[in-house]
């Protein structure tokens, strides 16, 4: 089985892209708190989220909205351009749910 499920808030505002297809895909990362460690550095997790998630994704979230996420782990392998094999692991969003907005708690406030 292969599920993933987490919180966290946005590191960066997501960046919006369509395919040749046609297909919109955002990207971004998650900043998780680990619990088991002593330190308070965040893990980060790279999060990719297609179709209109992604448009509503990317219009509406921006750097530090807190955000659940709800997919898949996904990974990828090329070669680059010197000829390096590379990999990445990423979670493929499935679900996003909007959970906090500290600039919507600073119109409330204000």
């Amino acid at each position: 089985m292969n599920n993933v499920s987490i919180i966290g808030r946005l590191g960066q505002n997501p960046e919006l892209r369509t395919t040749t297809g046609g297909k919109a895909v955002a990207s971004f990362s998650v900043a998780v708190e680990n619990r088991l460690r002593d330190n308070e550095e965040p893990d980060w997790v790279n999060i990719e989220v297609w179709g209109k998630i992604a448009e509503v994704v990317a219009e509406h979230k921006t750097k530090g909205d807190q955000v659940a996420i709800t997919g898949r782990l996904t990974s990828s392998a090329w070669t680059d351009d010197d000829n390096n094999k590379r990999s990445r692991l990423y979670v493929t969003a499935e679900t996003v749910d909007f959970l906090h907005s500290p600039k919507a708690n600073a119109k409330e406030a204000a």
